[in-house]
């Protein structure tokens, strides 16, 4: 019996110990928990992949043209097979995920509110992204554990989760944290833990969210004034995240130098040269060009608008003094989606190089911050709520904010040039920027005091001049440009029920724009590729059907590989049909 004791107490000392010794989710080198601080800087690193989706996205907006993506994509199709234009699916879902989750429920549980909140005001933002683009979606069974098939939930139910997320991100931010955090401003990428700041970008988020319903309720409109009211308050309160671009591409901004991801593939468009230097043509009746547009909204032939000199690339040398920066100094030229680049981002003739352009220049160099949502895009929805709200002189105000707050963002990118030349003293390219920040402070200055800002009529303001600096605005990086071109349909004629129809809006052959003497015609001078106007005759894809896309297609290798029974349910176009993506969504139709 001794024995028999001696044996089970050495059995049970020997199986703990090997219990503890088995145990590799207690490893400290592998373990299976980290504190939530140490999950936040990968979370908003996450949005590097944004770019991804720009590539994609841009040429639909007629901000880039060029080819590769710009040639599917920019004739509003699609690439069948494939995942692009299914990156913020892929960051939403995978990269932040259940790590979001984690922060949420751990910051709540360990009494860091602080974190709690960052979460959720990451979730509110990344989820509007991710439902503006594509619609309905998987929400409510999105990390449900071990399920084989997720439903798809409503843009409107996603729509409004982002709203409850965002205003418990909110919440939380009034709590007192229970713990500090050393290295917040080393892992918070955005704002280096200002919490104020936080608050203020969950309120943006929401803004965001009523403004793209506002078509479905006019009380939505009272609700993103109150929102931006909330919100930013100046260009300093701009939510962009860092990149520490140590010379690996995997900290480096996606459309910088390193990582080549624009190369000699995409420019800036024919379309937004001509809004930005004031050459927007006018059409007659057979589609061919006569002059230019007599209503230019952004700017004229005779005045300069100084963020041309850094949102575009130009081959022109930097002239050596910078009081010679005037109009016409720099020669800018935009290119048509599917057609070959002139000129770069960088201001060359082919892909740059270390040599030729350094880390870049303004947003393309790569450790310039990405913005997010900016202080003069929360303006400029504000003045559109109150435009269309019959507020006609408190809405100039807010563009007049608007258009000044996006100088200073322009402006906070500025890298003072330094010119590269060649063994006979030739200015060969420039690296950093063309314009000092000093020299452009005179020049916005005067572009502000031009009649296309605080000297224009206010009988002459129109929604068209909110609209096209908004556009302006987010040039070239923000996907949510989308939400605006599409709610107001693209500026298309429209079907008695508010939305494009076939045989109204558009044939399998060509599309049908308003005028641009139309007072309700938003965007002047855009057209889509297929209307009868010369430089705009490219079809779009036959499985189209003629209509425009409303909405990315989900991410192929996710969806369509592993959850098209639930894609198959979607109406009233399929989820798994070739026109899928012309599905008009939910806050693009009228009414509730």
């Amino acid at each position: 019996m001794r024995k028999i004791l001696i044996s089970l107490t050495l059995f049970l000392v020997i199986g703990t110990s090997c219990t503890k010794w088995l145990d590799v989710n207690k490893n400290v080198d592998a373990p299976d928990w980290v504190a939530p601080i140490l999950r936040l800087a990968p979370t908003i690193a996450a949005y590097e992949g944004i770019g991804y989706d720009l590539r994609a996205m841009a040429p639909m907006m007629q901000y880039f043209g060029g080819t590769g993506y710009a040639s599917v994509f920019g004739i509003h199709s699609y690439y069948g097979g494939s995942d692009a234009g299914g990156e913020a699916w892929r960051f939403v879902y995978w990269l932040q995920g259940k790590n979001i989750e984690h922060i949420i429920d751990d910051g709540r549980a360990r009494e860091e509110f602080t974190l709690a909140g960052m979460g959720l005001a990451i979730k509110a933002y990344s989820w509007h992204l991710l439902a503006s683009l594509h619609g309905d979606l998987p929400v409510k069974d999105a990390f449900v554990p071990g399920l084989l098939a997720h439903n798809y939930d409503t843009q409107e139910y996603a729509f409004a989760q982002v709203r409850k997320w965002a205003r418990e991100a909110i919440a939380e931010f009034d709590k007192q944290d229970k713990n500090v955090y050393p290295s917040l401003a080393t892992n918070d990428l955005i704002y280096a833990g200002n919490v104020a700041k936080w608050k203020k970008f969950a309120y943006a988020t929401l803004a965001r969210n009523y403004i793209a319903m506002s078509t479905k309720d006019a009380k939505y409109l009272d609700s993103a004034i109150a929102c931006a009211d909330l919100s930013f308050s100046s260009a300093a309160d701009d939510a962009t995240f860092r990149f520490d671009a140590t010379g690996i591409s995997n900290n480096t901004n996606f459309i910088g130098v390193l990582r080549a991801n624009m190369a000699f593939t995409y420019s800036q468009s024919d379309y937004m040269v001509q809004v930005m230097t004031g050459t927007v043509p006018n059409y007659n009746a057979s589609g061919a060009i006569e002059g230019l547009l007599e209503n230019q909204i952004i700017t004229d032939t005779a005045t300069l608008d100084p963020r041309t000199i850094l949102m575009f690339g130009s081959r022109d040398t930097m002239p050596a003094n910078q009081n010679d920066i005037k109009k016409g100094t720099f020669n800018f030229v935009g290119v048509r989606q599917g057609y070959g680049v002139h000129t770069s981002f960088w201001g060359g003739t082919g892909s740059p190089t270390e040599a030729s352009a350094g880390k870049g220049r303004w947003l393309f160099r790569d450790d310039a911050r990405f913005p997010l949502t900016t202080y003069a895009e929360i303006q400029f929805i504000k003045a559109e709520a109150l435009f269309r709200k019959g507020q006609k002189a408190p809405a100039f105000e807010a563009f007049k904010l608007g258009v000044s707050g996006h100088m200073d963002w322009v402006k906070s990118l500025i890298v003072p040039g330094t010119p590269v030349k060649n063994t006979a003293n030739k200015q060969t390219s420039v690296i950093g920027d063309k314009i000092s920040v000093a020299r452009f402070n005179v020049l916005a200055a005067e572009y502000m005091n031009s009649k296309f800002v605080n000297a224009l009529p206010l009988n002459d303001f129109s929604l068209s001049h909110i609209m096209m600096q908004k556009y302006v605005s987010m040039y070239p990086w923000s996907l949510d440009t989308w939400n605006d071109l599409r709610r107001y349909h693209y500026d298309l004629v429209l079907g008695a029920g508010g939305v494009p129809v076939t045989g109204t809006s558009y044939t399998t052959d060509v599309v049908y724009h308003k005028l641009n003497t139309d007072a309700t015609r938003i965007y002047k001078g855009f057209y889509l590729p297929p209307s009868d106007v010369i430089n705009r005759r490219q079809k779009f894809a036959a499985w189209n059907y003629g209509a425009p896309c409303y909405r990315l297609r989900p991410r192929y290798n996710s969806e369509y590989m592993w959850n098209l029974g639930s894609l198959k349910k979607l109406t009233p176009i399929a989820g798994d049909a070739d026109n899928y993506h012309t599905s008009i969504v939910w806050f693009a139709q009228p009414g509730n």
